[in-house]
């Protein structure tokens, strides 16, 4: 890995992304003459160092080590009014923002749907230098506490999407709080001491392959779901694929929820492992598998991510259970410890915005705010949702012995399907 990144404290797999007007390396810069938000960004092979002309963009990179470098330029230009319905001393905490000149941000959220709202974002804040840094997780949750404890880097926004991880730090005192102006144009369940914040409201659904079932025979319910596992143990095209709650912090959330929503869940996680149940970490691995035909579901997908590939793939199709859907919601948090508090506080406020929601409802990702216009795919008419609160209760499922427990009762659910 080269200098300039170790020095970051990145560690390999991460993928960073830094908008600003230019970077220098050792063995060369990059500029950008167009809006990061203008054009998709690319990751480049371990190991390549490519010299490519990006035709219509005027531009050279140069691309030497593992993680994505993406640097834009947003041209300076004058100063946007404080936001309407905004106080008018919110100028003072834009300058503050201004004068700091730095953001970071540790993110699970995929580093492609993210970049338009970074950019306009640095449009809005040209002297504020974002630096994004995509990791798993749990990975996320580890790192700050480390961090905190050796006296390590601190970001100053963390946004994950495993909202359990995120609670604890707050009850556990490594976030600060602030009062957004957009607070009350959020729903109840969304907000919590001011100093945890759901972003996003994005149903939990079903994907399957439709070669391996029709349409008509998919179940459509949790229940029917289940019944559906009984009958067909032991025969092919009855395989589930889902996130292993024990190695995936949101594989762990959502199963925990299901068990907060249905006394029959054990159930259902039985009826899977009589069908030889395929555990992956991370949801694309189990649309891999669904779409390559090793399982024909996969069980508790996030469907910002779940459209996209049905969209992208005919043979997929996708489900939102009709008994209950749980809506999850990718939570922010501003750090206790923050080196530049004024600029993440800003950014929050873009986050909740209008503006800012409309950038991720066009990344497929649902507006946590009812008047932002709506993904008739992931928010269809007579659907009962299910929010998953954003607040204590999700403390419970990580009390270590809640959650030990938690997880033997379905190792043995499975070991039992499976004898």
């Amino acid at each position: 890995m080269a200098d300039g990144l170790e020095r970051s404290g990145q560690a390999p797999g991460q993928r960073r992304i830094i908008l600003d007007e230019q970077y220098t390396r050792h063995d060369g810069s990059v500029r950008l003459t167009a809006p990061a938000y203008k054009q998709k960004p690319r990751v480049e092979k371990p190991g390549m160092d490519v010299r490519r002309d990006m035709i219509g963009w005027g531009m050279r990179m140069t691309a030497v080590s593992t993680p994505l470098l993406l640097l834009a330029a947003c041209a300076r230009g004058p100063a946007e009014p404080v936001p309407d319905g905004y106080p008018a001393a919110y100028a003072d905490l834009e300058r503050a923002a201004d004068a700091e000149r730095g953001l970071l941000i540790w993110s699970a959220i995929d580093k492609v749907k993210a970049g338009r709202l970074i950019a306009d974002f640095q449009a809005i804040h040209p002297n504020v230098r974002v630096t994004y840094i995509e990791m798993p997780a749990r990975e996320i949750n580890d790192r700050i506490m480390a961090a905190t404890a050796t006296g390590g880097e601190i970001p100053d926004f963390l946004w994950s999407s495993a909202m359990d991880l995120q609670i604890k730090l707050v009850n556990d005192g490594y976030a600060q709080s602030y009062r957004s102006p957009e607070r009350d144009n959020l729903p109840d369940w969304a907000n919590w001491k001011d100093q945890a914040w759901g972003i996003t409201a994005e149903p939990i659904v079903m994907v399957y392959n439709r070669a391996a079932i029709a349409d008509a025979a998919m179940p459509r319910t949790h229940t029917d779901l289940t019944k559906f596992l009984e009958r067909s143990a032991g025969k092919p095209g009855a395989r589930v694929a889902t996130s292993d709650p024990v190695s995936s912090a949101v594989g762990y959330l959502y199963l925990s929820q299901d068990q907060q929503a249905t006394h029959d869940i054990w159930r259902l996680v039985r009826a899977m492992g009589a069908n030889d149940v395929k555990l992956f970490t991370s949801a694309e691995n189990v649309v891999r598998a669904v779409e390559a035909g090793d399982a024909a579901i996969g069980y508790n997908i996030v469907g910002s991510f779940a459209l996209g590939e049905v969209e992208r793939n005919q043979q997929l199709g996708m489900i939102l259970p009709s008994d209950y859907t749980l809506l999850m919601s990718r939570i922010a948090v501003i750090p206790a410890a923050a080196r530049h508090p004024n600029a993440a506080k800003v950014f929050l406020d873009f986050l909740l915005s209008r503006r800012g929601q409309t950038h991720l409802v066009d990344q497929d990702m649902p507006s946590v705010r009812a008047d932002v216009r709506s993904l008739t795919r992931l928010q269809p008419e007579g659907l009962r949702p299910r929010a998953i609160r954003v607040g204590p209760g999700l403390l419970v499922d990580q009390d270590q012995l809640t959650r030990r427990y938690f997880l033997e009762r379905w190792r043995t659910s499975l070991a039992k399907a499976q004898q």
